[in-house]
């Protein structure tokens, strides 16, 4: 190939560049210094709120809290067993059923926080929450009322673990920024 023909592939490639130089579909090109213009027809609103409205973090942090805690409270013990010196743990796995239920709800839970804090302030959206945090506390209260009323028998002392406070604690915080909000019976 000659030098002639390179040339002219070189201009030929310069002409043709991959980036536009005019904006496609109508777009008008904003130099530096100049205010970008709207196109406004006669009785058009513009907007001026944002189209999303802003999320809840601090709801979003309260109810992940909870989610947390009754996850973790899980894999804690839930009961205390004393036999003369010796101690022992029961987590929450070894009470079969209720940990299932337990860990259902807080993975539940997990997955629509991002709802609360992608700001859907529906009252609809808040009710799981509500359900969730009352079936934690039901769990764990009977349980707590089950070891309550268990009477030693034969030297072995059965007492409430870590765990069960914790899964309290877990299904408060995901009940309260349900309950505290304003917009809570007024149902969209």
């Amino acid at each position: 190939m000659s030098e002639e023909e390179k040339k002219s592939e070189d201009a030929e490639d310069e002409s043709v560049s991959s980036l536009p130089h005019t904006p496609p579909m109508g777009i008008k090109a904003v130099r530096p210094g100049e205010e970008p213009t709207q196109h406004v027809e006669e009785g058009e609103i513009i907007p001026t709120v944002r189209e999303r409205p802003v999320g809840n973090l601090l709801n979003a942090i309260v109810i992940s809290a909870g989610v947390v805690l009754s996850i973790i409270g899980t894999f804690l013990p839930w009961v205390s067993i004393r036999e003369g010196q010796y101690q022992s743990n029961e987590i929450g796995w070894d009470h079969g059923g209720s940990v299932w239920i337990v860990l259902a709800i807080g993975v539940m839970a997990a997955g629509l926080s991002g709802r609360v804090l992608n700001a859907n302030h529906s009252s609809w959206e808040k009710l799981p929450f509500i359900v969730f945090g009352a079936v934690l506390l039901l769990v764990a209260s009977l349980k707590i009322s089950e070891l309550n009323n268990y009477e030693e028998a034969m030297g072995i002392e059965k007492s409430v673990g870590v765990g069960l406070p914790f899964i309290i604690a877990g299904g408060i915080l995901m009940i309260l920024p349900s309950i505290l909000s304003k917009k809570i019976f007024k149902f969209k």
